[in-house]
């Protein structure tokens, strides 16, 4: 009997400890679930990931237009690159200009040639060796430098410059029966549109001469310059004259032409001819006669 005893004893024994581990295993199995199930939530899905790394089809557009963009700013990048190749060609090779901007926002294209052309119908007149200047006998002695155009101060505007009003000092003043308007050393003509600067008018007279002028002393003779032109003075005002033969003065506006005569570059601004030579270490230009060559 007691044999019996210990071997139910035994069966339950077993059995009960197969309920505990049976038990045990179905914790473990939940326990894993939620496990999953947090690691789950805690990290997107597969779809979710491919979806948020891989562009959208406006994306790719998006990148498409960005990519053609870039082209075409690459494409007019290099255009730009080959104006501006052009453009140095052209200023090698052309006149070159220059835009002026007045007080009044006019704009104007001046022409400030650096170009050296040839002249061979004229040379320097044979008076020059035979008349003094100053006590010098000739002209001075030539040597070349750069011509670059002067502007002679900020109420001063080139030959072709353009405006549609003039300042309010400006005077109205007339020679041969011609009407030109007169402020600060420049002249201009009226057109329907505005007003054009021009070269003085030879014989014209007025009452003033801006600062900057230079007064030349030749022969015993005073003259005086300014912005191209020469004057006289005579009963206190002023008259313009043809450029006196053998002046030296030390600028010479925009708008001036390199001429090449002979072996030697020349400048000529307004039908006249400047020679360049240095004197003291200072640049300077002289007129000089001209005369056709046979």
């Amino acid at each position: 009997m007691k044999k019996y005893t210990n071997i139910l004893f035994i069966i339950m024994f077993i059995i009960g400890s197969s309920a505990t581990n049976l038990m045990a295993q179905r914790m473990s199995s939940g326990g894993g679930s939620k496990s999953s199930s947090s690691r789950s939530s805690s990290r997107p899905s597969t779809s979710q990931y491919n979806k948020s790394t891989r562009p959208s089809s406006s994306n790719k557009s998006s990148n498409s237009k960005n990519k053609s963009t870039y082209n075409s700013n690459k494409n007019t990048s290099n255009k730009a690159s080959g104006n501006k190749s052009n453009a140095s060609n052209n200023r090698s090779g052309n006149n070159n200009t220059r835009n002026s901007n007045n007080n009044s926002g006019n704009t104007v294209n001046i022409d400030n040639s650096r170009n050296v052309n040839v002249n061979n119908n004229v040379r320097v007149s044979s008076r020059g060796g035979s008349r003094h200047y100053n006590g010098r006998r000739g002209y001075h002695s030539y040597r070349h430098h750069r011509y670059h155009g002067f502007h002679f101060g900020p109420r001063w505007h080139p030959f072709g410059f353009f405006v549609t009003t003039l300042a309010v000092t400006a005077i109205i003043v007339s020679v041969n029966n011609t009407t030109y308007y007169y402020d600060s050393g420049v002249y201009y003509t009226q057109s329907s549109v505005g007003y054009t600067v021009v070269n003085a008018p030879t014989y014209i007279i007025v009452n003033t001469l801006p600062e900057g002028m230079e007064t030349i002393q030749l022969n015993d003779a005073s003259y005086y310059y300014f912005g191209g032109a020469f004057y006289v003075k005579e009963n206190g005002k002023y008259r313009v004259i043809e450029a006196p033969d053998g002046a030296v003065i030390t600028n010479i506006p925009e708008g001036g032409e390199e001429v090449e005569i002979g072996s030697d570059t020349y400048v000529v601004y307004n039908k006249t001819y400047y020679m360049p030579f240095s004197q003291n270490g200072v640049d300077l230009y002289q007129v000089v006669e001209m005369e056709s060559v046979d």
